[in-house]
């Protein structure tokens, strides 16, 4: 597979909110074929399993990342990260509802504590975008009420009491789908746990909702009382927009650190040239390439 050449247009979208964005964003089979993702014929070929997929898998697709997806290319590389497949009913083997072990490692209700001196604190279930390869697939989906059961309080007390933490990074789903206010007031309960060295922001909202990065995200990210490193999450250069390097540019001005890690995905990114092109337009961007991971084998991303 050859590398695209980067979109460089602007989002298709007017200038709306990524509030407003985030309640026009398609949500059903229905609505994938209105916006010209999914033929009607193919719908209605095989409807009671594109509604099972729709209900096992949440879909999730905002119009800015739905605009840059090529309707006469079945093989995009931005509808295969977004829009659903009917491959993602078949069950394998070698494949788990929870591959990284986040409920294994839970010592409190919304976090993860699996390595030493860093811990996950997931704020929210919500994502500016389901990734159809996600990891965290069913705990975002059928294990949600469990996976983010209660409030946080318990989760700062952790923290609190285990001093080996020095780094905490804000997952989710997405952090970045919550309030301002609410990251706000999360950043600077942080800032009160003596031995907090820094926070970790992983985010796919400037690749797929870049109207997230707004001035009341960045007046609060400018705020924080620890040290900001955010992690964004492009996988081709076609993502790397014009408005999307905008998102980078105000988060890079906002935070000590801004990153990028990336999917090995097959079919979208499994190849020398479109990695080059990638790590290229990212650095053209200001976003240092720091990742490349291995799909997890999650339930319904055997596919990738």
């Amino acid at each position: 597979m050859q590398a695209e050449a980067p979109s460089h247009s602007q989002s298709p979208l007017p200038n709306l909110g990524w509030k407003e964005q985030f309640r026009l964003a398609i949500r059903t089979p229905r609505q994938l074929a209105e916006h010209g993702l999914v033929s009607i014929a193919v719908l209605e070929a095989r409807p009671a399993e594109w509604e099972k997929v729709a209900q096992k898998y949440s879909v999730f697709i905002p119009l800015y990342y739905a605009g840059l997806i090529d309707r006469e290319n079945p093989a995009c590389p931005i509808r295969l990260q977004a829009v659903p497949r009917l491959e993602e009913l078949l069950a394998d083997d070698r494949a788990s509802n929870d591959p990284l072990g986040d409920f294994i490692h839970r010592p409190a209700n919304r976090l993860t504590h699996r390595y030493q001196g860093r811990a996950l604190l997931h704020l929210t279930v919500n994502c500016p975008m389901y990734c159809r390869y996600c990891f965290r697939k069913s705990l975002l989906n059928e294990n949600s009420e469990d996976f983010f059961a209660g409030g946080l309080e318990e989760a700062f007390g952790y923290l609190q009491n285990t001093p080996s933490i020095e780094e905490v990074i804000l997952s989710g789903g997405d952090p970045l789908m919550v309030t301002d206010a609410a990251l706000g007031a999360t950043l600077e309960r942080l800032g009160k746990i003596a031995h907090l060295r820094r926070v970790r922001i992983h985010t796919r909202a400037p690749v797929t909702m870049p109207a997230r990065v707004d001035q009341g995200l960045v007046e609060v990210l400018k705020r924080s009382p620890l040290p900001i490193v955010v992690v964004t999450h492009f996988n081709h250069p076609k993502e790397a927009t014009e408005r999307a390097a905008q998102a980078c540019t105000d988060l890079r001005n906002s935070v000590q650190l801004l990153l990028n890690q990336s999917v090995l995905l097959k079919g979208v990114n499994d190849d020398v040239e479109t990695l080059r092109g990638l790590s290229e337009r990212l650095f053209e961007m200001a976003v240092t390439p720091y990742y490349l991971h291995q799909l997890d084998q999650a339930q319904g991303t055997m596919h990738f």
